[in-house]
């Protein structure tokens, strides 16, 4: 899926006010935005496979990271996205980029094609951060 830089940046701006490190936050977005597999590790957090999750772990990978990371989840994903194994295949193999983006938009990740646009217009330019109301 497209999406305008003012909706990344709504969606990256939420990872940064729950302080998701960059390296957490961009493999999500990929996931989320694109439906990629979000490779072992992450697959494990999305699914609730703890033991999992650390087995995979990156050495440098610190506690609060991590609990950064659960917070956003547990608090700003569309559960759709997470919870099991299955939901994290389901969220890869069966959803399409308009069932994505249609859940994403009423989770307000992202901004709807049109407020895009309409943002895009009244700023002369698609910004790089959000600040609130459109």
């Amino acid at each position: 899926m497209e999406l305008a830089l003012c909706s990344r940046n709504r969606m990256m701006d939420s990872f940064y006010d729950w302080e998701v490190p960059s390296e957490f936050a961009d493999p999500i977005y990929c996931y989320l935005v694109h439906g990629w597999k979000p490779g072992s590790f992450f697959t494990a957090v999305l699914a609730n496979d703890f033991v999992h999750a650390m087995g995979c772990s990156h050495p440098g990978n610190s506690f609060n990271a991590l609990k950064s990371l659960a917070n956003w989840i547990v608090n700003a994903m569309p559960k759709q996205a997470w919870g099991s194994y299955n939901a994290v295949n389901n969220w890869c193999d069966s959803t399409t980029d308009s069932q994505r983006r249609e859940i994403l938009e009423r989770h307000c990740l992202i901004f709807s094609t049109k407020e895009e646009v309409w943002f895009i217009l009244k700023n002369g330019v698609d910004t790089k951060t959000y600040h609130g109301e459109i």
